[in-house]
């Protein structure tokens, strides 16, 4: 028997640098994890391999803290994406396009997004003065990212058109597959289209950040209230403009534009709340927003139900007037599409590790899915769906 058989072997040179790189991964993935729990104004729950984080790393807010300013920035960024989005929609979408303008929509909040949270030199002098526990906690912030970024993008709206892709249902286009299996490729290149342009854009945003960062002047305490203060009075003037227009201009195509603004901010607000008090109920898996953009796709399925569905026994539509159309519209585009998101469901997918984030992203989408398959393909297969009254 050979003397040095008991002998441990010695790693190669090539096995160390192996380890030596996935050391230095391991620890690039948890400092990623931790920058983007304290930037997310949501905040997520993480958990290392080798330790459990403090509590106050997750959960940015206290009690005691004052929400007033937070919900009117909310409700400022919301409507101003509610109307981006609409309109790089309208601009976008054309007849022959594979995909409608949403990818568009999705593409540009993730863009704002990965500025948005890579940024630090705009806030550093208000966090070095202790005003916040963390740059999610900036009202002005959450505005940007929450409201506006979370509104600009829509969970919601894919899946929509990855159903109407796979189950041939779209507005006034039918495509008439060789049969139903190709439905299945249909929504694949939905999904890997939209959820790919928004990673992209993501990234993007990240590399702009990181080149124009540090030529970003600091705000002090004093001109960053003067903006806080002026966010929140446009977010009520928005509101009360909105009410008005509505209660004055009974008629008009643009109706589905004001009722989207009228019901954005309700959607934000409640994907805000939904997140930040159940996104520290499991590790590793943003509950929250999870739960937000299922209750979203939900609640799509069912508005287009209704806008779209036969009424049994003749080929009428179920909603049959132009200012039930108009609502309906405005709780799709508005409510329905701020309360699910692409833009943070994106940046929680990079904060998570590879196999929790492949768990999350594929759980959320094939949820998502499903709703549409139970609600809206379960109606569609046994009485028909049909056009809109209006678009």
């Amino acid at each position: 028997m050979s003397s040095s058989s008991g002998l441990e072997r010695i790693p190669s040179t090539q096995e160390e640098r192996l380890q030596r790189r996935r050391t230095i991964e391991s620890e690039l993935s948890i400092a990623e994890e931790e920058s983007l729990s304290s930037a997310l104004p949501e905040g997520f729950k993480y958990e290392n391999e080798n330790e459990k984080p403090p509590k106050s790393k997750y959960v940015i807010f206290v009690k005691t803290q004052k929400y007033y300013p937070v919900i009117l920035n909310i409700v400022h960024g919301s409507i101003w994406g509610v109307l981006v989005r609409k309109g790089l929609m309208a601009l976008t979408s054309y007849k022959g396009s594979f995909l409608s303008g949403v990818i568009w929509a999705n593409f540009t909040a993730c863009i704002v997004m990965g500025l948005a949270i890579d940024g630090e030199n705009l806030w550093l002098k208000l966090l070095e003065e202790d005003e916040y526990s963390a740059k999610g906690a900036i009202p002005v912030y959450t505005g940007l990212t929450t409201g506006f970024c979370g509104t600009v993008s829509s969970f919601s709206s894919v899946m929509l058109e990855a159903f109407n892709k796979a189950a041939d249902t779209e507005i006034g286009v039918y495509y008439q597959y060789p049969n139903g299996a190709y439905g299945i490729m249909e929504f694949l290149a939905v999904v890997l289209a939209q959820f790919g342009m928004s990673v992209i854009g993501f990234h993007i945003g990240k590399h702009i950040s990181e080149m124009m960062d540090k030529h970003l002047p600091q705000l002090d305490k004093k001109t960053y209230k003067m903006l806080e203060y002026l966010s929140m009075a446009t977010g009520i003037a928005l509101v009360i403009i909105t009410c008005v227009l509505l209660g004055v201009k009974p008629h008009g195509a643009w109706r589905s534009w004001t009722f989207s603004m009228l019901f954005a901010p309700p959607g934000a607000i409640l994907r805000y709340y939904l997140s930040k008090y159940l996104n520290s109920k499991v590790a590793n898996f943003p509950m929250g927003t999870f739960a937000a953009n299922i209750l979203g796709s939900l609640l799509l399925a069912v508005f287009n139900l209704l806008g779209r569905g036969k009424l049994p026994g003749n080929n009428r539509r179920i909603v049959n007037h132009v200012m039930g159309c108009h609502v309906l519209n405005g709780l799709d585009d508005g409510f329905c599409g701020a309360l699910t998101t692409v833009s943070t469901f994106v940046a929680e997918l990079f904060a998570l590790r590879t196999w929790f984030s492949y768990r999350y992203g594929i759980s959320s989408i094939m949820v998502g899915f499903a709703m549409f398959i139970l609600i809206l393909g379960s109606y569609n297969w046994t009485v028909g769906l049909t056009d809109p009254y209006c678009s």
